[in-house]
């Protein structure tokens, strides 16, 4: 058994489990293996290394953005990545104008303001919506006739 460092989070078997559950291990922490489990968190079974030596734990854990170890696919076969995260190398453009984010107003604006809850109601209240004709023609049913 070797000692390794994880440098993202794991979910190590555990060894001889007849339920097959697994060890959370957070980066950072040092965990014994053997070589073989050790090489399920390595490449060609993943795109990067997610484990390291415990001898290199002197530097600093390498930064991985989610999407990089999301949606990565390792053919068991031959070894090799299936697809690669990301844009793909031909998709197209966004059009002028549609990745920004526009704000009009804070949102403290849309708030009531000190003092505007004892104002006088605005000119034109609420209209009352006309009974449908059905319900306008029949007299409402009486109890006990």
């Amino acid at each position: 058994m070797s000692a390794y460092q994880a440098i993202v989070n794991l979910s190590v078997p555990r060894v001889g489990d007849p339920n097959r559950e697994t060890d959370l291990v957070m980066a950072g922490e040092t965990i014994d293996m053997t070589d073989d489990m050790a090489a399920l968190f390595l490449p060609p079974r993943k795109a990067f290394p997610m484990i390291r030596s415990v001898k290199d734990s002197g530097e600093p854990l390498p930064q991985f953005h989610p999407k990089q170890l999301s949606g990565i696919a390792i053919n068991q076969r031959t070894g090799k990545r299936i697809g690669n995260p990301g844009v793909p190398e031909n998709a197209r453009p966004d059009p002028p104008g549609s990745s920004q984010v526009t704000v009009l107003e804070p949102p403290e604006a849309s708030e009531p303001q000190p003092g505007s809850e004892n104002a006088p109601p605005p000119e034109q209240d609420a209209l009352d919506i006309p009974p449908r004709a059905a319900r306008a023609a029949k007299p409402p049913a009486r109890r006990g006739s």
